[in-house]
């Protein structure tokens, strides 16, 4: 029967704050769901199992795992820790119920205390820590009361009962983990997974006894052979013959040792980069992309700018004279008022004239005669306003208010009449303002022109702002985690067609050349061997020596082509439940249909590529696609068990790389893998929505696969110190 963990209960773990009864998730079979945003304790909730198995938590500071013993200041819970007054102590602990079977339940219990010795609550030195012993309970289901285990054997098998050590890789799953759980380039990793699914290591240990005693018995039956044909030559020459073959052997395994550490640095190369080839591939695209949109964007904004400086000669510019708006009532006034001065300074001025030179007025002219102003009008009129008479250009009369008007001054001796004359200063007042006044009626559409060109300039560069964010936003979220980011797209692409070619370079040599010429060197070996069994069979040579080696030689084949059968055979069962598994994960995402294929190398490598309809292999996909063919190679890892699965899957942010398509065939895959499944994701919460998740999430909620989802929250804007994380059960 299939492991089930019933409940979770933290108390004082990190920000989940107060007793266990406090933060309790109850949990069934199938599908469990918590989501939440970041901070809201996805990964405590995780570093509880990792504290269970391994005694370590992740540390999200430095994203290590560290020892518990070395974290306690960060586990215990802020706000708890702040409450704790000196030499006072807070308790801090994980409770984890599961069933196992049909009769038992167990309980175990993991914590420790804080005593609080200074002011200083995040300083480990301000506290000392107790680690309290692993407390293990146990009740039969229908008494429900439990009993305390003391067997130290049994409490390590209770533990282990959740999820055995050799199966916790393929269960226990954080983040990117998923990535490395199945390295193809390294063999180890491989047999690993076929040594946890069958029982190979049992024919490689026969294999390797029986190749031990096969060479032994071959240099007893030499021994004899040279003991009874010292004087054969054909004897000689046939065992310097094969002695000259396994030299050549020799060389030719050492040459498809080092073409398979090219290969294999290849190989390492090319997986390392696989994830990260078609991200640098969109990456040099929209690189591409981007380029002349920053062009055009500075081009863009330099023309804004010019125009911003334009715009305030604009005010000052006669062509335009934006100054003038509002002034139209303006002109009409200064004029009344110009006319208001001009009349009275004349009069000021002829009464200081009279008063200095009053023969000069009244000599030549009778009384009323006129003023300079009034002969100028005369002389533009063409008339005498003093007799009322018509004074055409050219007649006498005409000559004579000229001359009147022409009466010599002396200008030395004029005095000023005003203490401040502004004649001139209002005169060139009027002379300069006249192109302003003169553009009142074009002002205001000069003015909407000029601020629809604005605002259309401002609209194509928040559009190209708008156009290249996109665009960075795409390509940042591509960015991989830990890669240099200093390294081009372009070098991640060389580099990858660099490793590709060094691979089929690699492979070329492996397979065209030295496999070839090793498969010769194995037939003339046999054949020189079989030549000197005949030489001994015609010799007197105990027939027990002979019959000892030919045994052996048998059955170190047999056992071999044994272990080859049983390793081939699984690897193409994990082949074949691979692709189940990632047909259905992949079902609901717009990819083209092909096969996961494991291929063997002659150096016992496994190639695992993705073929298109065609069999041509499939390179550089997204970092989702490639989490998701790992993923389908860890559920056949299971699948391919003759025996059910019987461990929860436990996950932490599986699905960060993945879209939405992906996300919704992860969670209707693993349903039909594992028995139990307890999910940590962040990609399902909406913060703007009432209970919290968004459209996919609502879908999941109505899944009867789903048993049930939680969502976490947090207090908005909260110091750590207040940081406190409490649960909504949606289902």
């Amino acid at each position: 029967m299939a492991s089930i963990i019933n409940s979770i209960s933290f108390k004082n773990f990190f920000n989940y704050y107060g007793e266990f009864e406090d933060n309790r998730y109850e949990l069934d079979e199938g599908i469990n769901i918590i989501v939440a945003d970041n901070g809201a304790g996805k990964s405590k909730f995780f570093n509880a199992f990792l504290w269970l198995f391994y005694d370590q938590i992740l540390d999200s500071d430095t994203k290590k795992k560290i020892n518990i013993k070395n974290a306690g200041v960060k586990v215990v819970s802020d706000k708890a820790k702040s409450e704790t007054s000196i030499n006072n102590y807070v308790e801090c602990g994980v409770m984890l119920e599961y069933t196992s079977g049909t009769r038992y339940k167990y309980q175990i219990i993991k914590s420790f205390s804080a005593t609080r010795i200074d002011e200083q609550i995040t300083d480990e030195k301000s506290w000392q820590f107790v680690m309290n012993d692993i407390e293990v309970n146990k009740t039969e289901l229908v008494l429900h009361r439990y009993k305390p285990v003391y067997d130290e054997d049994e409490k390590t098998r209770i533990i282990n009962g959740l999820i055995m050590k050799a199966f916790r890789k393929y269960s226990f799953l954080q983040g990117e983990e998923v990535d490395d759980i199945i390295d193809f380039s390294k063999k180890e990793s491989i047999e690993e997974a076929v040594e946890n699914l069958t029982d190979i290591k049992k024919y490689e240990q026969i294999h390797e006894l029986l190749e031990e005693f096969k060479g032994r018995a071959f240099k007893d039956l030499q021994k004899q052979l040279k003991a009874n044909n010292a004087q054969n030559e054909r004897f000689d020459s046939a065992v310097s013959e094969k002695e000259n073959i396994e030299n050549q052997l020799d060389q030719e395994k050492n040459k498809l040792e080092q073409w398979n550490e090219t290969l294999q640095a290849a190989q390492d190369e090319k997986n390392e980069l696989d994830k990260l080839y078609a991200n640098a591939e969109k990456r040099k695209e929209l690189d591409d992309k981007l380029k002349p949109l920053r062009k055009r964007l500075r081009e863009k904004q330099e023309e804004f700018e010019t125009f911003l400086d334009r715009i305030n000669n604009r005010f000052f510019d006669g062509n335009f004279a934006w100054i003038a708006l509002g002034f139209e009532n303006e002109i009409e006034k200064f004029r009344e008022l110009n006319d208001k001065y001009i009349e009275s300074r004349y009069e000021k001025k002829a009464l200081k004239e009279v008063e200095d030179n009053p023969n000069e007025y009244f000599h030549f002219l009778p009384e009323n005669s006129p003023d300079s102003v009034s002969l100028q009008n005369m002389i533009d009129d063409e008339h005498c306003y003093v007799c009322n008479r018509e004074a055409k250009k050219g007649t006498p009369e005409y000559k004579n208010i000229i001359k009147l008007k022409n009466r010599p001054k002396d200008k030395q001796s004029e005095k000023p009449f005003v203490k401040n004359d502004l004649k001139n200063f209002f005169g060139e007042l009027q002379i300069n303002a006249q192109p302003f006044y003169n553009k009142f009626d074009g002002i205001r559409d000069s003015i909407i022109k000029t601020k629809e060109k604005e605002n259309e300039l401002i609209e194509n560069i928040e559009k190209l702002k708008s156009r290249i964010k996109s665009i960075d936003d795409d390509r940042n979220s591509i960015l991989i985690t830990g890669h240099d980011a200093e390294q081009s797209a372009r070098d991640i692409i060389n580099n990858y067609t660099g490793a590709v070619r060094r691979m089929e370079n690699a492979n070329s040599k492996i397979n065209d050349i030295i496999i070839p010429k090793t498969n010769k060197l194995k037939k003339d070996l046999k054949a020189i061997n079989d030549e000197i069994k005949s030489i001994n069979k015609s010799n007197d040579i105990p027939n027990g020596f002979n019959e000892n080696y030919e045994v052996l030689s048998d059955l170190e084949e047999a056992s071999n082509k044994a272990k080859e059968r049983v390793f081939d055979g699984m690897i193409d069962l994990l082949e074949k439940h691979a692709n189940v598994h990632f047909k259905n994960l992949i079902k609901n995402n717009d990819l083209s249909g092909g096969i996961l294929k494991f291929e063997k190398n002659p150096n016992g490598l496994i190639n695992f590529n993705y073929l298109d309809s065609n069999g041509n292999s499939v390179y550089g996909s997204s970092e989702g696609f490639q989490r998701m063919k790992k993923f389908s190679v860890v559920m056949a890892i299971i699948s391919a068990n003759n025996a059910e699965y019987n461990y929860p899957l436990l996950a932490d942010a599986p699905i960060s790389a993945f879209g939405e398509g992906f996300t919704e065939g992860f969670f209707e895959a693993i349903g039909d893998v594992f028995p139990q499944s307890i999910v940590l994701v962040k990609e399902l919460y909406k913060r703007e929505e009432d209970i919290k998740i968004n459209e996919l999430g609502k879908k999941l909620l109505k899944d009867p696969k789903v048993k049930t989802m939680y969502v976490n929250h947090v207090p908005e804007n909260a110091e750590q110190i207040d940081l406190v994380t409490t649960q909504t059960k949606l289902k």
